[in-house]
């Protein structure tokens, strides 16, 4: 529905001389993906709606939950008494924002299997995500799509952003070559989060994507590629990082697509004849293996934990399901048959 005020709504944004009324008018005619529709997909997907982008398609498997409300800013009370889909809720946010942009939610693991169908005719990939094999699943797609995609990340007091521009500059495997051990990089629900480190990084984002959408990628990849940012909200500092291509990254420049292909993408078993699911990580290369010690000491404020040298179980407060980490980044997710939530634990407390 487009509404006879249209031209008053975007006033504000079309006299900003870098976008004018040329690059207003192409945010119209802009689709975008965006995978995750947590904190940073939140912030990020009502930065777009409210500046107009034409068509917007959210992804997320995960529900409402009452502990996201200090962050994700896209979700109220009721959405978490319900427990809504996240996508779903957002959706109907989006409509109450700006009824001229058209929504499609979609409440599904973004993965190997589904990722092509849903980057399908999109000018720009947004991440809202939380774990890394997604981020480099994204970023496969991004090279062999050549499409670009805005990369965003918040835990503790900490942003970070970055855009990535397919032959146009460094792709997220030149910056992290391979995948870390599972449970060596630190999580919101390890480390915790303040909201305004995840609104700050969506800002960011958002802004980077105005740019692409409203001037191309070649135009934007200019002033954009290369740089990665890191705020720090809580002691302030900004820092700007220069990022180059590494002439041997395993993507972007010989051409391997291993999350892409599904080869490396984390496995879900449901174990028979017990309220339980074992998540497989994602294959790394090497002997890379979780440091029990380490993850044991993150997760102490996030509920009990037991370190038993082979393997580390932890029941997490706010959640009814148990959770025991094996040396070779193996869970199981006692207390549940659903594979997208122990997913979804998997990666609050375990993560990459």
């Amino acid at each position: 529905m487009i509404h006879e005020n249209s031209l008053d709504r975007y006033h504000r944004q079309r006299i900003f001389k870098p976008l004018g009324n040329a690059g207003d008018a192409r945010l119209r005619e802009s689709k975008v993906t965006l995978v995750g529709c947590g904190a940073l997909g939140g912030y990020l997907a009502l930065h777009l709606a409210r500046a107009g982008v034409g068509h917007i398609r959210l992804v997320d498997r995960d529900l409402v939950e009452i502990t996201n409300l200090h962050r994700q800013a896209g979700y109220v009370e009721a959405d978490a008494h319900e427990q809504r889909p996240k996508a779903e809720a957002l959706k109907k946010r989006l409509g109450e924002v700006n009824s001229e942009v058209e929504v499609q939610s979609h409440v599904l693991d973004f993965n190997a299997h589904n990722a092509q169908a849903l980057i399908e005719d999109v000018d720009l990939i947004l991440d809202g995500t939380d774990n890394l094999p997604t981020r480099f699943l994204i970023n496969d797609l991004s090279l062999e799509h050549q499409l670009p995609w805005i990369y965003g990340g918040a835990v503790g007091e900490d942003a970070h952003i970055q855009g990535f521009f397919p032959g146009l500059g460094p792709c997220l495997r030149c910056l992290i070559p391979e995948l870390p051990p599972a449970g060596r990089l630190a999580t919101c629900d390890s480390a915790g989060v303040i909201g305004p480190a995840p609104a700050a990084a969506a800002s960011y984002q958002a802004g980077m994507a105005l740019r692409v959408l409203a001037e191309g990628m070649e135009t934007a990849a200019q002033a954009l590629a290369g740089h990665w940012i890191r705020l720090s909200l809580w002691n302030p500092q900004c820092d700007l990082t220069k990022v180059n291509i590494d002439p041997n990254c395993p993507a972007c420049q010989n051409g391997e697509r291993p999350f892409l292909k599904g080869k490396t993408h984390r496995q879900v078993e449901l174990l028979c004849g017990r309220n339980s699911i074992q998540v497989l990580p994602a294959a790394r290369s090497g002997n890379a293996l979780p440091d029990l010690s380490s993850l044991a000491k993150r997760l102490e404020g996030a509920g009990t934990v037991e370190n038993k040298g082979v393997l580390l179980r932890f029941h997490p407060k706010v959640e009814s399901q148990r959770v025991t980490i094996f040396q070779d980044g193996r869970a199981l997710i006692e207390g549940t048959q659903d594979r997208d939530l122990a997913l979804t634990i998997y990666d609050r407390y375990v993560g990459q």
